[in-house]
């Protein structure tokens, strides 16, 4: 098959990792002919094919400009990773990593009345829904009434480095990875440390303060724990990350959360008091701190981008079918 990947965004953090593990292993398969959308000069894997463009995003221009596009690359079937799918005549799947935009409170108050436009025009469009979670698969069943057969479970994976031994950051610290938007909980976090006793800090990663894969990878193996209090999530690609590096994990008692953890993570209600508490059973309880260690690292090692791709490309073929 000829695919075409809407791949504009592919310099991103959330959604990026997505494209840029999921593109690689589809290469690195090497079993279709795959076409990537992006801006002239991003770099993609070898032996992905290239057409430049460009658009604003979440813009009228957006869908007009990559349609227009993907039309004229003689594809077969055309992948938006993001729920905004272009006009195009040309079949379409697409993945919606959760609903966040229409169920937490937005910043702009006009980005739910969009975002419900959109993922509404997604769903009537595409022949398969991707997802990356149970959790997100049954949400999106039941707030965009989907049928469930036709919305497939790809999970995301984890990049080999995470795996690796490699340098540690120094310090006494928990890590929260991720942007301040509301439903990631930072503030609420950020008072649950201030509640504990001794010199444990906390440290961030992401949004504003950014790191490389591989400052990230140390601060991962250097941490007490990483802490995820998201209300709300679609997967919780840290916590994956962060198990694979062999780091205890903390999170809300978020459905996604919890599926992709499981008994590798302590989960506890996002609120100061009993994050607190859990935060200090990991300084006082080596014993359990080893535990998590492993029981994460063999977690973890099941969520690979090959296998992400392999159920990707199941979903292709469903849909061309």
């Amino acid at each position: 098959m000829r695919i075409g990947i809407d791949a504009r965004k592919i310099s991103d953090y959330g959604i990026g990792t997505y494209i840029r593990g999921l593109l690689g292993a589809l290469a690195a398969a090497g079993r279709d002919d795959l076409v990537a959308f992006a801006p002239a000069g991003t770099p993609l894997p070898g032996g992905v094919a290239h057409v430049a463009v460009d658009a604003p995003h979440y813009s009228l221009r957006e869908l007009v400009a990559v349609g227009r596009a993907a039309d004229r690359a003689r594809l077969d079937l055309f992948h938006a990773p993001h729920y905004v799918v272009p006009f195009t005549r040309v079949p379409v799947v697409v993945t919606i990593h959760d609903l966040i935009h229409l169920t937490q409170p937005p910043s702009n108050p006009f980005a739910p009345f969009y975002a419900r436009a959109m993922l509404g025009r997604a769903v009537r469009k595409a022949r398969r829904v991707l997802t990356v979670s149970e959790a997100s698969k049954r949400a999106i069943v039941e707030r965009l009434l989907v049928a469930p057969e036709s919305v497939a479970v790809t999970p995301n994976g984890i990049d080999a480095r995470f795996f690796e031994d490699g340098p540690r950051a120094e310090g006494a610290y928990f890590l929260f990875v991720g942007n301040d938007k509301p439903h990631k909980n930072l503030g609420t976090l950020v008072e649950a440390v201030a509640r504990m006793e001794g010199n444990a800090r906390l440290r961030i990663a992401g949004g504003a303060h950014f790191v490389g894969a591989d400052e990230l990878a140390a601060l991962y193996r250097g941490a007490i724990a990483l802490v995820m209090p998201s209300a709300e999530e679609g997967f919780g690609l840290p916590a994956a990350e962060a198990m694979a590096c062999g780091t205890p994990v903390i999170t809300s008692r978020d459905a996604a959360l919890v599926e992709i953890t499981g008994d590798a993570a302590l989960h506890v209600d996002a609120e100061p008091r009993a994050l607190a508490e859990a935060m200090q059973r990991l300084i006082d309880d080596e014993a359990l701190r080893r535990a998590m260690s492993i029981r994460g690292r063999e977690r973890a090692r099941s969520m690979t981008w090959t296998r992400c791709a392999e159920l990707t490309r199941a979903a292709y073929r469903a849909a061309t079918a």
